[in-house]
C-alpha cells in the first residue's frame, strides 16, 4: 500500500497509487469529517475479480466500464472486469507536490491520467485518456466515489425524475424504470433525497442527465460536499443508493453521486444506445470534476 497525501489548509486526501489510485479519504481539516467510505483492501484484483461488498470503499475509476461485459468482439478483444481495468491495480506517480498528484496508467491500448488539486476547500480532478493504441476506442468512465453518510444528510439534486437500472428492497428485486425525484413513488415508499439507515434494506442504481447547475451536494449538520462537472463534457449523474440492502440485505451503508459519461451500466449497452465515447487513434479526451466541502 503506498498512500500519498496532499493537502490544502482545509483538506487532507489521502490516495493508494499501488491500488488504482483510490482515494481512500476525503477529509475536511475544519471539521474532521471524512466523507470517504472505509473498509479492508480487497485481495481479488484478478480478471476474474467481482466489486462487491469488500471491494465497495473509496474512490474509485470505473473505466472503460462498469459492470462487465464480453467485449471479445470489439477493440478491447475480451471480457471486461467488474468495474472495469483500473481498480486494484498500480498506477505510476507522474508529478507530485504537497497540494497536487498526477497519477497514470497504460494498459489495453490506453493511457488514463488524473491530476487531484487540493486549494482550500475545493479539490480537482482533471482527467486524460489518450488512446495510444492503432485502432479506435470505445470507453465508458464513472467517478466511482463511495461516501460516508448518516440519516442527518440529505441528497441535493435538481432533477424531476431519474431512471433506474437496479432497485431491491429486503432482498426483492423492483421494477421501476423512471422515479420521481424525490418522491413520491408508487412503486417505492422511501424519499430519494433522504439517507435511510441501513435497517431498510434498500439499494438502488439511478440515473440523471443534463443536471441543472451541472452539480449534486450531500449536505447535513457535519457539513457538506459539492460535486460539479460540465454538462457539455460529462452529461449524466449515477446515484447510487445503499441502505442495507446491497449487496445482501443487512450488508453496506453508502451512497455515490456518480459522473459518467454514460447513464448505462455496461459498455455494451452504451454501444448500443449511443452514449459510448468512442476515441480515434492517437486522440484524447478530457474533462473535470471538482468537489467542494462545505463546513458545519
Amino acid at each position: 500500500m503506498a498512500i500519498i497525501a496532499i493537502e490544502s489548509n482545509a483538506l487532507l486526501v489521502e490516495v493508494d497509487a499501488d491500488f488504482g489510485a483510490r482515494v481512500v479519504s476525503l477529509i475536511d481539516r475544519r471539521s474532521g469529517r471524512d466523507w470517504m467510505a472505509k473498509g479492508p483492501q480487497s485481495s481479488q484484483v484478478g480478471e476474474d475479480a467481482v466489486y462487491a461488498a469488500d471491494e465497495a470503499v473509496g474512490w474509485d475509476e470505473c473505466f472503460p466500464t462498469v459492470a462487465p461485459w464480453d467485449a471479445s468482439g470489439t477493440t478491447h478483444g475480451r471480457r471486461l472486469r467488474d468495474h472495469g481495468d483500473l481498480w486494484g491495480r498500480p498506477f505510476t506517480v507522474e508529478a507530485q507536490a504537497p497540494d497536487s498528484l498526477t497519477l497514470s496508467r497504460t494498459a489495453g491500448g490506453f493511457r488514463f491520467t488524473r491530476r487531484l488539486s487540493a486549494d482550500d476547500a475545493v479539490l480537482a480532478a482533471d482527467y486524460r485518456v489518450d488512446n495510444i493504441g492503432d485502432v479506435a476506442l470505445p470507453y465508458m468512465w464513472a467517478l466511482h466515489g463511495l461516501l460516508a453518510v448518516t440519516p442527518e444528510d440529505r441528497i441535493e439534486l435538481g432533477v424531476d425524475t431519474v431512471s433506474a437500472s437496479y432497485l431491491s428492497r429486503d432482498g426483492k428485486t423492483i421494477v421501476a424504470p423512471q422515479l420521481a425525484w424525490p418522491g413520491p413513488n408508487r412503486a417505492l415508499d422511501l424519499k430519494l433525497d433522504a439517507v435511510h439507515p441501513a435497517t431498510t434494506q434498500f439499494a438502488g442504481k439511478l440515473y440523471a442527465s443534463t443536471v441543472p447547475g451541472a452539480r449534486a451536494a450531500v449536505s447535513g449538520p457535519r457539513g457538506a460536499i459539492d460535486i460539479a462537472f460540465d454538462n457539455a463534457e460529462i452529461a449524466h449523474l449515477g446515484i447510487w443508493l445503499n441502505y442495507g440492502g446491497w449487496p445482501a440485505p443487512g450488508n453496506g451503508h453508502h451512497i455515490a453521486l456518480e459522473p459518467t459519461t454514460a447513464p448505462v451500466d455496461h459498455l455494451g449497452q452504451a454501444l448500443e444506445q449511443g452514449s459510448a465515447t468512442i476515441l480515434a487513434p492517437g486522440a484524447s479526451a478530457s474533462w473535470t470534476i471538482t468537489m467542494t466541502l462545505r463546513a458545519p
